[in-house]
């Protein structure tokens, strides 16, 4: 202890900024011996680098520091006679498709973001357990990032093999990868699960199988045009809690090409301000296109002014909405008008 040190002050301002963070400091002195600083950081504020990956449509993030290197199966030489292996440096390591351990039991959509993956094909993690590499193959592999840890608490366990997750910039929930807990499920199924009914014909699945087919087929689909990620996450949350199922676009052109190629909607949800084409374009180009020309189009935008709402209906919109917008009003009038229209709507076949 002097004049300049041995005061406190210093860690007076550790407290005052672990206090911040909804952390803590905790101190304990023993006569003669010495004195114990333990300071308390929340987990959610516990930082590492992730491997995100993706595979049937689900985000994962492996641990940076597990993964020894990214393999590209069609680069690798299959090991002779042996299934699921491969030879790397002269070692023949096992292979194992994460996507016959990760089923759902409804169909996932191609993730939508703006970003585009590192690696846009099936990657293989090289993984080392007990001095044995293996390879865990992926979907795609999009990049590597530092992410802030969280648990998940409340009453809803984690599924076996995953430890925690983390909130990405977008919003994201991406569960985090637990791989040697993985590695041990994985060994105590002895062999993956039979496929889903999304896997099969309807006439090969159960009964309760088909009743979740015939319910998913029932349901009205729509297509949300829009070119904020956020904004159409948050459009798809809401309307399918509300029972409809959500085909995405980002931008006119986009949504032009799907209703070009078939896809089966019954209404359509626009922004107007997008890129290559906007929501004005894109309206003009259904309304002059014979088979969807009956299409239901509902204008959702920023723009509320008298000029835009005017120019909307005069092209030929069934709805217009301002953002920010109330969302039972347009889901009632989606029901309203997709139940009037029900016999009339073309669904671009």
């Amino acid at each position: 202890m002097s004049d300049l040190s041995g005061r406190g002050v210093g860690m007076d301002v550790v407290r005052t900024n672990l206090e911040q963070v909804g952390g803590r400091v905790q101190v304990e002195s023993w006569p003669g011996q010495g004195t114990l600083f333990t300071l308390t950081l929340p987990l959610s504020l516990t930082v590492t680098r992730v491997l995100l990956a993706e595979c049937n449509g689900l985000w994962l993030a492996f641990p940076a520091n597990a993964v020894e290197e990214l393999l590209i199966p069609s680069e690798l030489t299959a090991a002779p006679a042996i299934p699921d292996f491969f030879v790397w440096e002269d070692h023949q390591v096992p292979l194992i498709p994460l996507g016959r351990w990760f089923q759902f039991s409804r169909l996932r959509q191609r993730l939508e973001t703006n970003d585009s993956p590192t690696i846009d094909q099936p990657t293989v993690l090289l993984v080392v357990e007990g001095n044995q590499p293996l390879g865990l193959q992926v979907d795609r592999y999009w990049r590597e990032q530092e992410v802030t840890l969280r648990p998940v608490e409340e009453g809803l366990p984690l599924p076996p093999g995953f430890s925690g997750c983390t909130l990405l910039a977008d919003g994201r929930i991406v569960p985090l990868v637990d791989i040697p807990a993985l590695l041990a499920w994985i060994r105590s199924q002895g062999s993956p699960p039979e496929p889903t009914s999304l896997a099969m014909s309807p006439l090969h699945a159960s009964s309760g199988q088909r009743d979740l087919h015939d319910r998913e087929c029932d349901q009205p689909t729509l297509l949300v045009v829009e070119d904020s990620v956020n904004v159409r996450r948050f459009l798809v949350m809401i309307l399918e809690k509300a029972g409809f199922r959500v085909e995405q676009a980002r931008d006119g052109q986009e949504a032009l090409e799907q209703l070009q190629a078939g896809i089966p909607v019954q209404a359509v949800i626009s922004d107007i301000e997008m890129p290559r084409l906007d929501g004005f374009g894109l309206l003009a180009q259904i309304r002059a296109h014979a088979l969807h020309r009956q299409l239901p189009v509902f204008m959702l935008t920023s723009r509320s002014g008298d000029k835009h709402r005017q120019l909307a209906h005069t092209l030929g919109a069934t709805a217009y909405f301002s953002k920010p917008f109330q969302e039972q009003e347009l889901i009632s009038s989606l029901r309203q008008v997709l139940q009037a229209s029900a016999p009339t709507v073309l669904s671009g076949r």
